[in-house]
């Protein structure tokens, strides 16, 4: 992900979408103390929030797990890595646009909108062969499953997809704690902060399900892109020698990282 320009100050706004889904007030309590808290032990939630009622939390923590909400694992419970589900609309007003930014997951219906901006940009990368989002074909942009977690968020300006931001996980032990990240922004709306406000909403979601670290995968030609990430706390952690094949040259693939929490 990267634009030409650092972001501008502005006021943001939340409103909650996601997680006012759950109807139940003190259900919607157990959900928010786990995703403020972490990892927590079902005995101690329940001495927290009910401390003299055990059927109603047992209650509480079934239909939030039926409901995909929470996941217990090692007798710990924890929010669920459905990214797209639990992240929540932000507005934010940018003193270089006239109408405010919008960040949120995307909508499955904006998937042939999508893909347009995701291609329309990979074009115009294509000299600097940067990576690009992967999408499905059977026309859905988020998946939950064994195999792992796959999310897109988006940045709109007045309805219109301006930029987005792919995260894709690993169910595998060694890596489940980790991340990876693609994204861009249309170039007609690049030097507004929206590269780097998409940045920062998608970690933030990233790091409310309990993932640790973010990857982005960048060829060596791509130096805009390098140096975006670099100086918004991204380091380079390794090197792949002539990973990629750009027309009849190799090309070193950079990898980059960064602790969601930093």
């Amino acid at each position: 992900m990267s634009e030409n320009a650092s972001a501008d100050s502005g006021a943001s706004r939340s409103s909650t979408v996601a997680v006012t889904e759950i109807p139940h007030e003190e259900r919607r309590s157990v959900f928010e103390y786990v995703a403020e808290h972490g990892p927590v032990r079902p005995r101690r939630l329940q001495e927290e929030l009910f401390p003299n009622d055990r059927r109603a939390f047992r209650h509480h923590r079934t239909l939030l797990e039926r409901d995909g909400y929470l996941v217990d694992e090692g007798d710990r419970l924890h929010v669920t890595g459905d990214l797209s589900r639990l992240a929540e609309t932000e507005t934010v007003e940018r003193s270089a646009l006239e109408s405010p930014v919008e960040f949120r997951p995307a909508n499955e219906s904006e998937y042939a909108e999508l893909i347009d901006v995701v291609r329309s940009v990979a074009g115009k990368r294509t000299r600097d062969g940067a990576t690009t989002a992967t999408v499905a074909d059977d026309g859905t942009l988020h998946r939950c499953d064994s195999e792992g977690v796959c999310a897109f968020y988006v940045a709109t300006v007045e309805n219109e997809i301006c930029g987005w931001a792919q995260v894709e996980t690993t169910a595998q032990t060694r890596t489940h704690h980790t991340a990876t990240i693609t994204g861009g922004v249309a170039e007609e709306r690049r030097g507004a902060g929206i590269g780097t406000g998409l940045l920062e909403y998608t970690q933030k979601w990233v790091d409310r399900c309990g993932y640790e670290k973010l990857y982005q995968h960048l060829p060596a030609t791509n130096q805009t892109g390098i140096d975006f990430l670099t100086d918004r706390g991204w380091v380079v952690e390794a090197t792949r020698d002539d990973h990629y094949l750009l027309g009849e040259s190799y090309v070193d693939d950079i990898i980059l990282s960064r602790a969601v929490d930093s």
